[in-house]
């Protein structure tokens, strides 16, 4: 079987889907697009370093013991160009009127979404977390060549989809 490498992991879109609760459910989800991405903003999915313990003695300077545990996989960006009813979706709050009369109300309190993502990649794969949390906010860079974006920070959970040891797995690359 031929490997499949993937040097250049370039953002084609980002869509959200209930959270997957299976393997099967990946061929099933329903796929939403998302807002495109500003570039200037890396979109990053990241193992976040890991929790180190070490176990000292007084009689050795060399560690007794050592354990390690990870802080899972956080999935960070921007999103721009977001109607109104995006905005709603993604950050809360609602939006009335039609056309040029549309106004966005931002709610005053933080949406938490939990949802599975889907990175759409440039070469044609796509990095997959079944199961996030998160949270997209305003930023209203008002100005001058300001850009009007939406930071988003989802942490990849651990998922009802499992691995060939039986696992739960945060991130599936295909």
């Amino acid at each position: 079987m031929a490997e499949r490498i993937i040097a250049k992991a370039r953002v084609a879109g980002i869509d959200f889907a209930d959270v997957i609760a299976s393997a099967a459910g990946i061929a099933t989800a329903v796929w939403e697009e998302q807002p495109v991405t500003l570039r200037d903003d890396e979109v990053s999915i990241v193992e976040g370093d890991p929790t180190e313990d070490e176990i000292y003695s007084h009689e050795n300077d060399a560690a007794e013991d050592y354990d390690a545990s990870g802080t899972g996989v956080s999935a960070t960006g921007s999103f721009i160009k977001a109607t109104y009813d995006q905005m709603a979706a993604l950050m809360g709050g609602s939006v009335t009127g039609e056309g040029a009369a549309a106004q966005y109300f931002h709610s005053a309190k933080k949406l938490i979404l939990s949802k599975a993502i889907r990175f759409r990649l440039k070469n044609g794969g796509s990095v997959i977390i079944p199961n996030a949390k998160g949270f997209v906010q305003l930023n209203l860079n008002a100005g001058f060549d300001g850009v009007l974006k939406h930071p988003f920070r989802f942490k990849a959970l651990a998922s009802g989809v499992k691995d060939a040891t039986n696992q739960p797995v945060d991130i599936i690359i295909d």
